[in-house]
């Protein structure tokens, strides 16, 4: 199902690609040739990459940036996650955290994500287990509504999302879960700082009543932009619950992005719960490649 849906996204992508570039004449390069130059990676002319495409890790928000057409981002990561309750220990290994962007037109581009598999082990006293899986996938877009910051009006964006069921048992949701998200992003405070942030619904289902509640997720970032390399931020995130089986959850992250060339960043984050029904601790790390 994954190799479907991403062959489904570049095939469209070089149909887009094709549909430009037929009548002008132009010998066209190989696969590689165009990786951060005048052409994409099926050798169509596209916007020159100078700078990564804004990634959309690791912050908690997604990105205001949207990816050109012709052109895409690749990101990968890894998460880890560990919370002690009650002398129940609970560890989270999760990755690669995909996710494939893609310009579909303009202001608006298509994505592809899967989270991966997922390791959880659990420790209690006389009690150890671990379950392995595949988690869901999810498709959708992201439409650049404002594409600047101007004065008092932030740049934002609209991301709707809904999740594929594929995953194994433990991790599956059993059906398609939509969601949409408004992040916005203001940095005119000064040169260096600014702040971000999102709202996003989800629909979900209570896996023990089978009912269906809806979850608001908010985040609010403090950035500081450096210069054009390093970029750090301080991000608080919490998960709301329209269902009184299901606690809230509250987080504090900092991290950092790092870019090393003009189309790869790498990037770190560490953060910690900031309630009991909360994870303890978790950290991360991962890299976007635009092309």
């Amino acid at each position: 199902m994954l190799k479907l849906v991403i062959s489904i996204v570049v095939a469209s992508a070089a149909c887009t690609g094709l549909a430009a570039g037929q009548g002008d004449g132009e010998t066209r390069g190989g696969i590689l040739s165009g990786i951060g130059g005048e052409t994409n990676i099926f050798g169509y002319e596209a916007d020159p990459i100078d700078r990564p495409f804004a990634p959309d890790r690791p912050r908690f928000r997604s990105s205001v940036g949207v990816v050109p057409v012709g052109r895409f981002s690749l990101q990968a990561g890894t998460t880890f996650s560990f919370d002690d309750e009650s002398g129940t220990e609970v560890s989270t290994l999760a990755g690669p955290e995909l996710l494939l962007r893609t310009g579909i037109v303009e202001r608006v581009e298509g994505r592809v994500g899967w989270g991966g598999y997922q390791t959880v082990d659990v420790e209690a006293t006389g009690f150890d287990d671990r379950t392995t899986g595949v988690t869901d996938m999810f498709v959708g877009v992201k439409v650049d509504v404002i594409s600047n910051n101007t004065g008092a009006v932030p740049a934002v964006v609209v991301v709707l999302e809904a999740s594929l069921p594929i995953g194994a048992d433990e991790f599956t949701s059993d059906r398609v879960d939509p969601s949409a998200e408004i992040a916005f992003d203001y940095n005119e405070l000064d040169d260096v700082f600014g702040f971000s942030g999102a709202v996003q619904l989800t629909q979900l289902e209570n896996m023990t009543t089978d009912d269906t509640y809806l979850q608001t997720s908010a985040s609010i970032s403090f950035d500081q932009e450096w210069n054009d390399e390093i970029e750090t931020f301080i991000e608080y995130f919490a998960f709301f619950n329209d269902d009184d089986d299901i606690e809230d959850s509250h987080f504090l992250q900092t991290g950092g992005i790092l870019t090393i060339v003009p189309n790869v960043t790498l990037d770190a984050k560490v953060g910690v719960g900031l309630t009991t029904e909360s994870s303890d601790f978790f950290a991360g790390a991962g890299a976007t490649v635009s092309f």
